[in-house]
Formats: C-alpha cells, structure tokens, sequence
C-alpha cells in the first residue's frame, strides 16, 4: 500500500512538472531576432535567406539587402512571408511592394531619446527601409499599393539592388 501512495505521488508530481513545462513554452518562449537587426521576426514580414552561403531567418527581405550589400557577400532569397497571409512564398513568384507607408520592422523599434537631451533623435538611416513587402498575387499587392503607397516590384529587382555595392570609406 506504501509503494502505491508514493508512486502515485511521483506521478503527480510528475504530471505537474509536465504542465508547468508545457505551460512555459507556450507563454515564456523568447521571440525570435533577426541576426541582423536585432528586432523581433514579425510573421507576416520574415524571410529564409542565404548570405555568403550561410542560412539566416531575417526580419524582412530588406534587412537581408542590406547585409549582403555590405557585406558584399552573395543573398540568395529563399522564402519570403505573404504580407497577408503569413505563409511562406517561393520568392519567384512573389510580388513585392517597396516603400509604403507600412513597415512593421520599424513600428517594432520606437525612436531612442539622445543622452543628456529632451527629445528624440531622428534616425538617418535604417537597415529595414524602404519596406519590401511580399504578396502572392499581382491583384493583392496593386490594392496594397492603392490603400498604403508604394512600387511594385519583382524578386529580380531586389536582387540587383542587393548586388550593388557600398562605397568602402578609406582610412586616413
């Protein structure tokens, strides 16, 4: 009877420590970042690339631009979120929108006050801007572009922009 009262304890108490486990994972996962931003991957902006042969999970298709052209290294897009859906795209046959007024990387990471200043700087440059937002269909990304602004443009386009270099500042 002994063995029975602590075994059905054990199991209790087992089946507790599961619950608090699962309870855990589900409600204190820390988000992902993005390797080169450092902001939260937002689903409906995230992309799966390729930089300098190395796989990267990015914040947006933008962020990912911009690493390649400074780092000079080769991108190569793999998936991109549908702006709508969330669901990942061959980037082939995606439409991005470039440059409307929504840019969720940016809506993620509030302007910064200066040091020893009242007020906020304004930021010159920002690694996820002009936003590229991806559609799964011509029709979708043109009523976006009706409603929010912005170009339409292909996966070719993207990557040339990210084949363009950055002028090297020399070193007196």
């Amino acid at each position: 009877m002994r063995k029975r009262i602590i075994f059905a304890g054990i199991l209790g108490l087992g089946a507790v420590l599961v619950i608090l486990g699962a309870w855990y994972l589900l409600t204190q996962r820390q988000a992902k970042v993005c390797p080169f931003s450092g902001r939260g991957i937002h689903p409906q902006t995230r992309a799966l690339v390729t930089i300098g042969g190395r796989k990267y999970e990015t914040c947006c298709v933008r962020c990912a631009i911009i690493e390649a052209r400074q780092t000079g290294k080769p991108l190569q897009i793999l998936k991109v979120a549908d702006f709508q859906t969330s669901k990942l795209l061959n980037p082939k046959n995606a439409w991005f929108v470039e440059g409307s007024a929504v840019n969720l990387c940016m809506s993620m990471s509030p302007a910064a006050e200066s040091p020893g200043r009242e007020g906020v700087y304004l930021r010159g440059f920002d690694r996820c801007s002009p936003s590229a937002l991806a559609f799964s269909s011509e029709e979708q990304a043109r009523a976006f572009i009706a409603e929010h602004g912005g170009v339409l443009r292909r996966l070719e386009d993207l990557q040339r922009e990210s084949k363009s270099t950055v002028p090297q500042v020399k070193k007196p």
